[in-house]
């Protein structure tokens, strides 16, 4: 996920070039570090997350998205059907 920041002058290519080779490299060392992260770590940190969810209070409001978000993924699978 970036994070854009407004700014007055509009930036240069060679200063957006540049930007986006920073970009490209920090992706890279965080796919390899994504990498080399074992599944049990990873599985561990999902785990972590998804109890977050109920110690921030936000199982509720998920709860709650559950049958809109249902709703919306049989309209897509509605308008694939149709369209085949």
């Amino acid at each position: 996920m970036t994070h854009m920041v407004a700014t007055q002058q509009p930036i240069s290519p060679r200063a957006a070039a540049r930007y986006r080779k920073r970009w490209a490299i920090t992706r890279e060392r965080l796919n390899q570090e994504l990498r080399a992260t074992s599944m049990d770590t990873k599985l561990r940190r999902l785990a972590d997350l998804m109890q977050s969810t109920s110690m921030m209070g936000w199982s509720q409001s998920l709860s709650e998205e559950d049958d809109a978000v249902r709703a919306r993924w049989m309209a897509l699978r509605k308008a694939k059907t149709d369209e085949a």
